[in-house]
C-alpha cells in the first residue's frame, strides 16, 4: 500500500468513527488541504515565542487563551 492510500484508509478511518463516509474524491481534497496549510501552520508555528499566544505577548502567554485547558 502506498503512503498515499494509507493517508487515505486513515482519513477514512477517523470519518467512519464519526459516522461519515466521504468519496475517495472527498478524501482526496481533504488530503490536499492538509497538504496545503500543515506546513504553513508549522512555519507559522515556527515564528512564535513560546511566550506568544495567538494575540502576541500578553497575559494568556502560551496557552492561547484557553485557561484550564479548556
Amino acid at each position: 500500500m502506498g503512503a498515499q492510500s494509507s493517508r487515505l484508509e486513515f482519513l477514512r478511518a477517523q470519518a467512519s468513527a464519526q459516522g461519515v463516509t466521504p468519496s475517495d474524491e472527498d478524501l482526496a481534497a481533504v488530503l490536499g488541504f492538509l497538504d496545503r496549510i500543515l506546513p504553513e501552520l508549522d512555519r507559522l508555528e515556527a515564528t512564535l515565542r513560546p511566550d506568544e499566544g495567538p494575540g502576541g505577548p500578553g497575559p494568556l502567554g502560551a496557552a492561547g487563551g484557553h485557561e484550564g485547558g479548556r
